[in-house]
């Protein structure tokens, strides 16, 4: 998609639409620094302060796009290798429509495009960070020595999906020890699960994820902190810090984290 400029015919002074030259393409920004990869269905915890999908959530405008079919047909588990479960298609074209519109750095909506971190980084111009999961090797460097990172992620099976290709594609290797609890495999999973239907109650389903991280911690003494894959769960960090005493890091922290580098 070119991008326009509008200027004055230097000969006839009147209005003019042009194309717009590579040195004026900076030019083209309406203050939103950070665009977010959305999938388009809504659910009913979507409107909660600290969700990713839920503008008030940040200090600074975005801009949100919405990838209208994000998974391929086959299905998220048996997709093939290449495609790793995504319509990768979809998700580069939507990149690039963020890119064409002025954004400066692409951030993922969800957790899991991280194992297609590779093909969105490569497709477009600008910086792109599709997981938290990008931030654990990070995260490890900076928690005492012997330390895991815990991770909390929506579905173990699919985290660990396609021979660990969201690992893969964020850079972390077995060097890194990690401990992943899954929303879906766990004692609380039905609560959790009510988040997309009218049953949704914040405090029951914060309860549910902190239930989870406190499980995770039993199991795994010598986590040193937290990082949670899944967007839907940045409106229970604090609760799960306070309930862990543990740093957290979540996708909300990561969009703060990208606006601090390009935004300003």
């Amino acid at each position: 998609m070119k991008k326009s400029i509008l200027t004055l015919d230097p000969v006839k002074h009147e209005p003019l639409v042009r194309e717009m030259t590579a040195e004026e393409r900076p030019l083209y920004y309406f203050g939103e620094a950070v665009g977010i990869l959305l999938f388009r269905p809504w659910y009913h915890c979507i409107p909660t302060q600290g969700h990713v999908a839920y503008a008030p959530s940040y200090d600074f405008p975005v801009r949100f796009k919405f990838v209208g079919q994000p998974f391929d047909p086959v299905g998220f588990l048996e997709s093939s290798p290449e495609l790793k479960g995504w319509n990768l298609e979809e998700w580069i074209r939507c990149a690039r429509e963020l890119q064409e519109e002025g954004v400066r750095a692409i951030v993922g909506g969800c957790g899991l495009t991280g194992s297609i971190q590779e093909e969105l980084s490569h497709a477009v111009e600008i910086p792109v960070f599709s997981s938290t999961i990008l931030f654990v090797p990070e995260i490890h460097e900076s928690i005492a020595q012997g330390r895991r990172v815990g991770i909390l992620t929506v579905s173990r099976e699919q985290f660990l999906a396609h021979d660990n290709a969201l690992f893969r594609g964020c850079g972390v290797d077995d060097s890194i020890p990690v401990a992943i609890a899954g929303m879906n495999e766990s004692a609380d999973s039905e609560t959790w699960l009510t988040m997309t239907t009218s049953a949704y109650d914040k405090e029951k389903v914060e309860q549910a994820v902190v239930n989870t991280a406190l499980q995770l911690l039993v199991d795994y003494p010598d986590i040193g902190a937290f990082v949670l894959e899944c967007t839907d769960m940045p409106p229970y960090s604090d609760a799960i810090r306070q309930a862990t005493g543990l740093p957290l890091f979540d996708a909300i922290d990561m969009v703060n984290h990208v606006y601090q580098q390009v935004g300003r």
